[in-house]
């Protein structure tokens, strides 16, 4: 799929075209336990469940768009709570019959770490009449942890630039244009993502692999990394946030779980797109907790995670790519791929298999990359 300069990105007069309002699900799915098809809409009312989901920006959508519709459904309590890489210590940290929440958003390295410590159930994706539309990419990768949760979306890395800088987010390049030197802000947390940069520019493999190939594969990436003048390194998004609003940055990779509340907010001034290249990214499962007190609730709420109008209705208000087929691209992002080959030319997944092999460089490359922090914001 070609991309045409920013039509892969979002201002704000798409974003206010949006009908946030989450339209009641039609039909019920084929569900399992207690309640038969006719049964459901009643047989869960005013049972409650607490899910998971990405702090921030993600977490408002999702509560707005999945979470208060299916209650008004299934007259149900079901809450939303945001995290980001502590689920798994949690449900470990609890009684094993009484975790502290019931379903969590688990990406690839939340998953890798919560089959190893055996903390998540598994779930019957053939009852769930959704499954037959999800994209096969989504458990190409997946291996056995397939059989562990839903597929909901894709989380992946845009590139944001300043109308003021006379950049646009066309191409990851852009990082290493005149006009980005002491302008540029990058993560200072998440670093491998910052390694996907160079890896996604690169020629010497293919999409990002150059981040899961040896420690000298790695190493030229942070040398491309170390050629920024960075005016300084975000920790998270708030921080992000006020070095673009506050001037003192112009281009960012900012990710697409932040990226269209940024822009809902302040798009006269600033566009985000998914550049040319393509990008890295992560997948969004919810994954049920071992332990769980409403399993056949849970089971239900991941039932409607597959649903096409619940997917629709989050898209319409996000800048993730979902896991089923079939669905419209919104007002905001109208070369939202459209196909399985728009997904796998646009998106480079660092999978489970990815972090097998960067994993046990962890500790090294983290020094490595305070050394690329200090060069790149020093004089």
């Amino acid at each position: 799929m070609a991309f045409e300069g920013i039509q892969n990105g979002i201002g704000r007069r798409g974003v206010m075209k949006l009908a946030l309002g989450a339209a009641a699900a039609i039909g019920a799915p084929a569900i399992l336990g207690r309640a038969s098809v006719a049964s459901a809409q009643t047989s869960f009312a005013g049972e409650g469940l607490i899910v998971v989901s990405w702090s921030g920006n993600h977490e408002l959508s999702f509560r707005e768009t999945v979470v208060k519709s299916f209650n008004e459904k299934y007259g149900t309590q079901v809450e939303t709570v945001g995290g980001w890489d502590q689920m798994i210590a949690q449900i470990v940290a609890a009684p094993a019959d009484n975790p502290p929440f019931d379903i969590t958003i688990a990406d690839e390295y939340t998953t890798t770490t919560g089959m190893a410590q055996n903390v998540f159930a598994k779930v019957d994706r053939s009852k769930i009449p959704g499954n037959a539309n999800v994209y096969p990419w989504f458990d190409e990768n997946r291996g056995p942890a397939r059989d562990y949760g839903v597929p909901f979306g894709t989380g992946s890395l845009w590139m944001l630039t300043a109308n003021s800088s006379g950049l646009k987010p066309v191409s990851w390049k852009g990082f290493w244009d005149d006009k980005a030197k002491g302008k540029a802000t990058l993560d200072a947390s998440a670093f491998y993502w910052d390694l996907c940069i160079p890896a996604l520019l690169s020629s010497a493999k293919p999409g990002i692999d150059e981040v899961f190939g040896t420690p000298a594969d790695v190493e030229l990436l942070f040398q491309e990394l170390d050629k920024l003048k960075v005016a300084k390194w975000y920790k998270d998004g708030a921080e992000l946030t006020n070095l673009m609003t506050q001037e003192e940055a112009a281009v960012a990779m900012m990710y697409s779980a932040d990226a269209y509340g940024f822009i809902k907010e302040y798009g006269d001034d600033f566009e985000a797109a998914i550049p040319e290249e393509g990008t890295a990214s992560y997948t969004n499962w919810f994954m049920k907790v071992r332990g769980t007190r409403h399993s056949e609730l849970s089971d239900l709420f991941m039932s409607y995670l597959l649903e096409k109008e619940t997917q629709q209705n989050f898209l319409n208000a996000s800048t993730d790519f979902m896991s089923l087929q079939g669905l419209e691209a919104p007002p905001h992002w109208q070369s939202y791929p459209r196909d399985e080959a728009g997904l796998r030319k646009t998106y480079k997944l660092f999978g489970i298999d990815g972090w097998d092999k960067f994993g046990p460089n962890w500790d090294a490359y983290s020094v490595r990359m305070k050394e690329t922090i200090t060069r790149t914001t020093e004089g």
